[in-house]
């Protein structure tokens, strides 16, 4: 059982650590352009949404992702989030 687990974990972090360098220079999306397609993007937003999160649209800001979140009382916002985990970062 505990072997199991040590497989599964060991197998998480190698596919963790596979798709951070890309993240890594300050290229979030990886391609060299700095530019987000609008699948990208849209996909992004639809992981964001699954978090709870009411995004409308991102773009890349300084190495992170900038998201436009309608609040609950309706107004708009912007909060960062890290690249990949989408994570949200404090400022």
């Amino acid at each position: 059982m505990i072997k199991n687990s040590l497989i599964a974990l060991v197998a998480v972090a190698s596919l963790a650590s596979v798709a951070v360098p890309a993240y890594a220079e300050g290229d979030v999306f990886g391609d060299g352009s700095g530019e987000m397609s609008d699948f990208v993007a849209d996909s992004i937003v639809s992981r964001l949404q699954a978090q709870g999160i009411n995004a409308t649209d991102v773009e890349e800001w300084g190495g992170l992702i900038r998201a436009f979140v309608v609040l609950e009382d309706g107004s708009q916002a912007m909060q960062l989030y890290t690249p990949g985990l989408l994570e949200p970062v404090a400022l």
